[in-house]
């Protein structure tokens, strides 16, 4: 079988969404043919390539970060290309889905996916599963399956056999194998860091902007 997966991020190669889908296309190897894409924001010739592998394959994979509960704009070029060609193609992929976030709770990607879940269905593209991924950053301190990644490789080990399976099923939400209270605090952390490197104090964080 064929398996098209793209990154619908504007961090191409250093986002959780190209991370997730390296790891993807290994649990894929030996299993299916997969060309790994990355959306461009603009028309372009990429964009065009990556709809006729779209509609040429088995199963498409759509990876994308949350922006603002929706779908990144660096996306939706690639997606109308993509529509276009599956629409006109015989046998449309399967759709499959991968949302991350930063927030802990991964139900915080629900409505994006259901954003894409929408678009597939006006594409003809049967619906295969989505993984809506939590926490995202913390995808990639640790290898797939084990510490805190424990959950997210089982997921991502499901999503791998229903892909060659050619089935669907109901969103699976992943979050680390890590207390909620710690990465609340590990990102604490981070934005007082970057607020002293930037000359402002930790009580600065907090301050409204004054209306107009």
């Amino acid at each position: 079988m064929k398996a098209t997966l793209v990154c619908g991020s504007p961090r191409r190669k250093t986002g959780n969404s190209a991370f997730l889908l390296d790891a993807l296309a290994c649990k894929l190897e030996g299993r299916a043919e997969v060309e790994l894409r990355h959306a461009v924001a603009r028309p372009s010739e990429e964009n065009e390539r990556t709809a006729e592998l779209a509609a040429a394959s088995d199963a498409l994979v759509v990876a994308f970060p949350l922006y603002v509960d929706g779908v990144p704009a660096s996306l939706y070029e690639a997606l109308e290309r993509i529509g276009e060609r599956v629409r006109a193609a015989g046998a449309p992929p399967r759709l499959h889905l991968v949302a991350n976030n930063g927030f802990y709770d991964a139900r915080q990607n629900e409505l994006a996916i259901e954003m894409l879940w929408l678009w597939g269905d006006a594409c003809g593209l049967p619906r295969g599963r989505a993984v809506a991924v939590g926490a995202g950053e913390m995808s990639q301190v640790a290898p797939m399956g084990h510490g805190p990644s424990k959950n997210l490789g089982r997921a991502f080990d499901r999503l791998a056999d229903d892909i060659v399976a050619g089935r669907g099923g109901e969103t699976v939400f992943v979050e680390p194998n890590f207390p909620r209270f710690l990465y609340r605090l590990s990102a604490h952390r981070m934005w007082r860091k970057q607020a002293k490197a930037n000359g402002l104090a930790s009580c600065d964080l907090k301050r409204c902007a004054p209306d107009d």
